[in-house]
Formats: C-alpha cells, structure tokens, sequence
C-alpha cells in the first residue's frame, strides 16, 4: 500500500519523519533567513506572518492577481528573482533537502527554478495570538494552481516541513476519519505527508519564544524522479 496514497479508513494519518540536519546547521540556517528580512513578504496586516519566497497557496490563486490581471506565481521575472534569491543563500539547503527526500522516496528529487518556486521559508515572529488555534484548517491541493491541466493522482503528491527554528508547542493538527490528531515537530526533522488530509499548523511562537522558522514545499512524483517546489 502506497504511503502517498490517500485512504480515508486509516485511523491515523501517514507521516513520515527523519533528521535531516544538526541543531547548530538548523541555527545557522535560521540565522540567515532572519537576515533577509528585506526580502520578506508580509502576509498579514496584524501579524508578523510572512514568507521568503514564493507559494503557490498565496500567490498563484486568482485573488492574488495584480491589477493588472497577472498573477505573481506565473509572473515569470518576479518568480525568478525569488528563485535566484533562494538559490544563491540556501542552494547547499536544498541540495541537502533534495538528496534526503529522493534517498527517502528512492527517486531522483531535483527542482525546477524556471517551472516553479523553489520551496521557500514560512515565518511566523512572537506574537500572543500565535498561541490560539488562528491557522486555517486546509488540504494542499495547490498542484492543481502549479501545473494546470495536468491529470494528477493522489499517489503523486506530498508535502513536507523542515523546522529551522521552533518554539516549544508548535506542531501540526492532522485530521483522519474525523478525529484530529496532533503532530510535534522536531527541530532539523523533515515532516512528510501527503497534504490530502485536512491539516492545521500549530505556530505557537507567542512571547519569549523563538521565532517559527519553517522550510516547506510540495513535490510531484513521477515514476523516477521527484520534483520539488512552493
């Protein structure tokens, strides 16, 4: 049976989790994004939420569009800048996230910088509300924003989270036949599901706390390869 595959009698959700790097990398790392905030997009009006890089679940839906009716994840000069950007400061990141997910799957995983968005950073900076249950409740089903028109199947799709820095409490809420189950996560380990079942992240960065510093992204399987991308 197909971890990817979707099945809703399970009575637990499919997560797969391993290391992937050191505390000290994970800090080094966070250090860097931190340093970028220049190149930070808020994505809210109240809260210190914001990514560094693209994500299709922002910026390829149809309210993303500027007023000039172009949408910013296929503005193909905007995504390249973010691209170049990600590459330049994290390239040995994702070279490393791209060998521990295709040894994982057995698959050649790789990116596309001239397709799609490298996988980017969610940041989320102390806040008291934070603490309450305020992320959405949501399936990843942004592949059908990414590669419009493509029949994709449930088997194909995954998505995956690597804390770079983490206050205590934060985690996932996963839902499976109806019951929510709470994930932890676990600074340097990469987190995979499929992103089929309704999920919720759990930011908990409320005062005092470190902030949540988070790599994420999606990937496409194919029958030897993998490719991941935001």
């Amino acid at each position: 049976m197909s971890f990817f595959a979707v099945h809703n009698t399970m009575a637990e959700p499919r997560i797969s989790e391993f290391k992937v790097l050191e505390t000290n990398a994970c800090a080094g790392w966070a250090a860097r994004v931190m340093d970028l905030r220049g190149q930070w997009t808020a994505r809210s009006t109240s809260l210190p939420s914001f990514t560094l890089g693209m994500a299709a679940y922002l910026d390829a839906v149809p309210g993303a569009a500027s007023p000039g009716g172009k949408i910013p994840y296929h503005a193909t000069a905007l995504r390249r800048h973010y691209n170049r950007l990600l590459q330049a400061q994290f390239g040995p990141l994702l070279g490393l996230v791209c060998d521990a997910l295709g040894g994982w799957a057995q698959k050649n995983a790789h990116c596309d910088e001239n397709s799609t968005a490298l996988p980017g950073f969610h940041i989320h900076l102390a806040h008291p509300v934070f603490t309450q249950p305020v992320a959405s409740k949501h399936r990843d089903l942004q592949f059908h924003l990414v590669f419009p028109g493509r029949a994709i199947e449930a088997s194909q799709v995954l998505t995956f989270t690597l804390p770079l820095s983490l206050p205590e409490g934060a985690g996932m809420n996963i839902w499976c036949d109806d019951q929510a189950h709470f994930h932890a996560y676990r600074l340097g380990q990469v987190t995979i599901h499929s992103g089929l079942l309704q999920h919720q992240a759990v930011l908990f960065p409320g005062a005092s706390q470190p902030p949540r510093i988070m790599l994420q992204g999606h990937a496409l399987i194919e029958v030897d390869s993998m490719l991941l991308y935001w």
